[in-house]
């Protein structure tokens, strides 16, 4: 059959940028292998982080891409995908074209398709476990889930995650066609299964050694499985305990883990149990409520609280949440109960030592309509001196928010004298601007700072100021000390009006990255000597590049690396 044309614009309008320009770099260097097109279907390996290929499928039409599937754990319309379409759109006669599957095992006798999975079986000995495994919802077997559980097992005795998931991932797709066949109870269990069974081998190492997701992925998606299983209304209250005790277990093991492995789980408890299932989950949560350290408290109060709030009993959410909660909880709890004293009271035992929470009550204070409240609580907090810099630009935007310039004005120069940095002095340029008080306020900021202490800050507002030649000025002084950082930028800023300062400066920076050798170093130094190149050229003195590029070639012909860098480089 004749397959549609395909552009890349139509892939592109399949997946996210990020994924197409993965999926380019792919197709570019090589990672689809053995491409086979079979029918109206597309298929092949591509190399991945990995040491086993994925699987990749796609299924066109008269009406383009119709159907999908990657061995990923990621799966939607992922980089491997995109580049295998790139293949077949720039190199379609490098698929290997088939009969479709059903004409060739027609052709075959029972004893030569008996064979022949022999033959598989042989070549990949684990195909055998899929003997035993039922089919989904068209096998004439009655459903069984040890099988799958030994299935499930065996693949978390794995140390390659995405392998790991990549397995889990082919049994969560077992439970999606039970559920799609009108089968929750057999859907329910698998995915009950998977999370039990994963729950059960997680440590606190898991998150750190699944540190792409890829297994977090599929937990995640069985856990909306559940969500669908529960939401169609299965009258089995034994199915239903299993699985919501498969979702809470879950929850809990993310919840001591401080993670979200499998995000939804507690939401999905919380919206669908019904208030008789609710009574049994709740002691269980107060059962860990005993042995709960702060981080494990909130969430389970949280979950607890939130339970009464979404059966519309506020009141008791409120009560629970005080009297249970951490001191973080309470404290934001009060703010919006209008009980601005006892938060306080609160935050000053509690939050000494946490300035970004200090912060975030005090927003919290002024979002309620308490912002005098807030603005005394945080200039309070300035007696611990350690947080200042946090505590005084908070005042400083405070202040200007509610339009009071002149206080504003004082919290930006007090912050300014003990930390002075470019964004504070953006900030008191623009508020003494307009004020009017600029001109003079702004040499009184400069007279202020140590003129070698603060070199670098000096040199930063000079750029800023697009005053080059002050900023050449500073950087030149005796004892001054810049970051390479700042003298590229130095240089950059002087190229148009000062090229010979360009120059100078651009030639030392390459000659210090030759310096500290290395292959990423040198190619730093070729990307200074093209603009030295440029420059010279700019000033009309090709000749003295020319001596210049010579001299430095010869002064280190016995770095080989070095040489390659300039030679790739034009230089």
């Amino acid at each position: 059959m004749a397959l549609p044309t395909l552009t890349e614009s139509d892939i592109r309008r399949h997946t996210d940028p990020r994924s197409f320009q993965r999926g380019m770099d792919y197709y570019y260097r090589g990672a689809i292998l053995n491409p086979v097109r079979q029918g109206n279907e597309l298929r092949a390996d591509c190399r991945g982080s990995q040491y086993q290929p994925y699987r990749v499928t796609v299924t066109l039409s008269e009406r383009g891409i119709v159907h999908y599937h990657c061995s990923c754990p990621r799966g939607g319309f992922c980089k491997h995908i995109v580049a295998l379409l790139l293949t077949w759109v720039h190199e379609p006669d490098e698929f290997h074209v088939i009969a479709p599957l059903d004409d060739l095992l027609a052709q075959r006798s029972r004893e030569e398709l008996i064979a022949l999975i022999k033959e598989m079986i042989a070549r990949e000995p684990d195909l055998a476990r899929l003997l035993e495994l039922p089919l989904g919802p068209t096998d004439s077997r009655p459903f069984d889930l040890e099988p799958f559980r030994r299935q499930v097992q065996y693949a978390l005795t794995r140390e390659d995650p995405e392998w790991v998931a990549r397995e889990l991932e082919q049994v969560r797709q077992t439970a999606g066609r039970y559920l799609a066949a009108g089968d929750p109870i057999a859907a329910g269990d698998l995915y009950a299964l998977i999370l039990d069974e994963t729950t059960a081998h997680m440590e606190d190492w898991w998150p750190e050694w699944d540190r792409d997701g890829d297994i977090s992925f599929v937990l995640q998606e069985c856990a909306e499985g559940l969500d669908r299983c529960l939401e169609a209304g299965v009258a089995d209250d034994a199915a239903r305990r299993r699985w919501l005790e498969a979702l809470l277990e879950a929850e809990l093991k993310d919840i001591h883990l401080g993670v979200d492995l499998d995000a939804p789980a507690g939401d999905v408890v919380l919206e669908r149990a019904t208030d008789e299932e609710w009574a049994w989950i709740e002691a269980r949560l107060l059962q860990e409520l005993q042995k709960a350290g702060e981080w494990a408290r909130s969430s389970l109060v949280s979950l607890m609280a939130g339970r009464r709030e979404l059966t519309g009993r506020k009141a008791e959410a409120d009560a629970f949440l005080l009297e249970h909660g951490t001191p973080e909880q309470r404290a934001f709890r009060l703010v919006r109960l209008g009980r601005v004293e006892e938060a306080i009271r609160i935050a000053e035992e509690h939050f000494t030592d946490r300035p970004g929470l200090v912060t975030q009550f005090a927003d919290a204070l002024v979002e309620a309509g308490h912002g005098d409240a807030a603005a005394a609580y945080v200039t309070g907090q300035l007696r611990h001196e350690r947080y200042t810099w946090t505590y005084r630009p908070w005042l400083a935007r405070y202040f200007q928010e509610r339009g009071d310039r002149s206080a504003a004005l004082d919290w930006w120069r007090r912050e300014f004298e003990m930390h002075p940095s470019l964004n504070t002095y953006r900030a008191l340029r623009e508020l003494a601007t307009e004020i009017g008080t600029w001109g003079r306020f702004r040499s009184d900021l400069l007279d202020a700072l140590d003129p070698t202490r603060h070199a670098a800050l000096l040199v930063d507002i000079a750029l800023e100021e697009g005053d080059v030649g002050r900023g050449l000025e500073i950087a030149r002084r005796p004892g001054t000390s810049l970051g390479w950082t700042q003298w590229e930028r130095l240089a950059r800023a002087a190229e148009t009006d000062r090229p010979r300062d360009a120059l100078e400066i651009y030639r030392r920076l390459a000659e210090h990255a030759i310096a500290k050798r290395g292959r990423e170093n040198y190619k730093v130094a070729a990307d200074y000597l093209r603009r030295v190149r440029d420059l010279y050229r700019k000033l009309g003195e090709t000749a003295e590049w020319e001596t210049y590029i010579t001299h430095l070639r010869q002064e280190h012909r016995r770095l080989r690396a070095l040489q390659d860098e300039l030679n790739k480089a034009g230089l």
